[in-house]
């Protein structure tokens, strides 16, 4: 890959960081890459032409297709289509059950990655409001090697008529950053729509300027929250419903209290000393109070895995649960954004991003008492 970056950074100068950043989620074809990426950005940036250019000089020609949905007016073309790319023969496919079985039989005759391709994907919509989900979940319903590539101007292009691009863009950016390591692309294209009309909405009621993006952005902020909320507990309640061992709900509280809580307050409050001593409710509340006021500005803090692992073996004492089970439960938590992972001088973090409201209820289904680390009136 080393000749691709070399030809690529040559062709498209200013676009180094792009391109490594690319070849760093493509790998090697036999490289299991992300299910999706999402490339988007304003128009004669060279999205497509980099990515055109890395397909053709970096991977066997059967490994990938591309498509400009432009051109094409029915579903069942896009499938037919792709799935020449990807045989070099034609096929007759009717529907998204037909495509995703035939992607499970390409996937099987070699390990190496299969990418589907979209240009100008936001064109995708008009089909179907259902085809970009089934487009974005074949992965999961294939347990194929695959990897869908939507490329867009979808910031630009989703902007309702009559509404400034540039208050929208702005807004989208905003909205991507904060999503963007929470929830996965089809989330995202549910939740911009209706979190649009929340920040316009001042606007619109002459109660603030257009221009007056901080106040717009902090009466949107609240309605963020709702969101991500919304999300989560969409995501944890089919986990509950399969009937997670209640050591993996303990150990969620443990990631929840470690963002909450700083680090110089475990010794005071997990320390064996202190499961002796009977402090007053009143000395605790002043503790946990001044943690609070601190805390409402800076938000959840990322820990090491070690310090959850520490609190949860201080909260969780009905049995030993081995390391290996807390560390695959902890990658689960991950898997359904349930926890952020991030890394620092090579050092894995992790926050929790549930609300204190579902961290509650989690408590109170299992009969944790969750105010004994944090105030009765904390709040998020």
């Amino acid at each position: 890959m080393s000749n691709a970056i070399s030809e690529l950074v040559e062709e498209f100068p200013g676009r180094t960081r792009q391109i490594e950043a690319l070849i760093n989620w493509f790998g090697e074809p036999a490289e299991k890459a992300p299910n999706s990426i999402f490339i988007h950005g304003n128009r004669a940036l060279g999205k497509t032409e980099i990515v055109k250019k890395l397909f053709k000089i970096g991977f066997p020609a059967l490994n990938y297709s591309i498509l400009n949905c432009k051109i094409y007016f029915q579903p069942e073309d896009i499938f037919e289509v792709s799935l020449k790319h990807l045989t070099g023969k034609k096929n007759k496919c009717k529907n998204i059950d037909e495509f995703a079985t035939m992607l499970q039989i390409i996937c099987e005759t070699n390990e190496e990655t299969r990418y589907l391709i979209f240009d100008n994907a936001e064109l995708l919509w008009n089909f179907s409001q259902t085809l970009v989900p089934a487009l974005l979940n074949l992965p999961q319903w294939t347990g194929a090697n695959l990897c869908i590539i939507l490329i867009t101007q979808i910031l630009e292009k989703t902007c309702p008529k009559d509404e400034d691009a540039e208050l929208y863009r702005l807004f989208a950016s905003y909205i991507y950053d904060v999503f963007s390591d929470s929830c996965d692309l089809i989330d995202l294209f549910r939740v911009i729509p209706d979190l649009y009309i929340k920040f316009i909405q001042p606007v619109n009621e002459e109660r603030v300027s257009r221009n007056d993006y901080s106040l717009l952005f902090d009466e949107l902020n609240p309605h963020i929250e709702s969101v991500l909320d919304r999300l989560y507990s969409q995501h944890i309640t089919p986990l509950i419903e399969n009937q997670l061992p209640t050591w993996s709900l303990y150990l969620l509280i443990s990631a929840f209290i470690a963002s909450y809580i700083p680090q110089n307050l475990d010794k005071h409050l997990f320390s064996k000393e202190h499961e002796k001593q009977k402090h007053s409710r009143k000395r605790r509340k002043k503790e946990v109070n001044a943690l609070k006021f601190n805390e409402q500005f800076t938000g959840p803090q990322s820990s090491e895995m070690e310090r959850i692992f520490a609190i949860f073996q201080s909260i969780y004492q009905d049995s030993l649960i081995p390391y290996i089970l807390l560390l695959q439960q902890s990658e689960t938590f991950v898997t359904y954004h349930l926890l952020t992972r991030t890394e620092r001088n090579n050092v894995q973090l992790f926050r929790c991003n549930l609300s204190f409201d579902y961290i509650k209820r989690i408590s109170k289904n299992i009969n944790f008492d969750i105010f004994r680390y944090l105030d009765d009136s904390f709040t998020l």
